[in-house]
């Protein structure tokens, strides 16, 4: 039976934690060099399976400090991604946020449909206070979504990777528009 905890959904896509059917969809993204190309270098196919399982191992822990979801379209049921959260050892209330899509589902708005999910998701539910997220400087489509939904920049780019944050903030500007967040836990 799929754990129930830490589900979400926006208009178009549920989220629901990675467990054991995904490995076919994780190791298709991990192993897909053309998805992988503005992250790192893509995984074989036994180091995908294994960070897998390591990745299933966190999603089970009670408080986890590193969670991933997948990404499913709620009109064909079809999984179409992966997003994470990983809270930072130093400061508790912060999190690095990544998203991957199939190459199927790029390119029709679904990051920001997504993120903006998880961010919902992140701040009123896990009660984060600030979220990072960290790209590749030729990596122009996070780049466009991350201005899209209003990042601040951080100190911490470099020549070749960009740092910017939302803050618990980002939740009460959302307030004003039509909420995409609809939580399925009763936490």
């Amino acid at each position: 039976m799929a754990n129930s905890a830490h589900q979400f959904e926006t208009e178009r896509l549920s989220m629901r934690l990675l467990d054991e059917r995904d490995k076919d969809l994780y190791a298709q993204i991990y192993t897909d060099e053309k998805i992988m190309r503005k992250i790192s270098a893509p995984l074989s196919v036994e180091k995908a399976h294994k960070s897998f399982a390591v990745a299933l191992k966190k999603n089970a822990q009670a408080q986890s400090p590193f969670l991933t979801w997948v990404i499913t379209n709620k009109t064909t049921n079809e999984t179409i991604g992966i997003q994470g959260l990983t809270q930072h050892k130093e400061q508790p209330a912060f999190a690095d946020v990544g998203i991957m899509l199939l190459r199927n589902a790029q390119g029709k708005l679904l990051p920001e449909e997504s993120i903006s999910g998880l961010f919902y998701y992140a701040f009123s539910k896990l009660n984060y206070l600030r979220i990072y997220a960290h790209y590749s400087k030729t990596n122009y489509a996070t780049h466009r979504v991350t201005q899209k939904m209003g990042f601040t920049p951080a100190s911490s780019s470099t020549a070749e990777s960009n740092a910017c944050f939302l803050d618990s903030k980002w939740l009460e500007k959302q307030e004003h528009t039509q909420p995409l967040y609809n939580s399925n836990t009763s936490s």
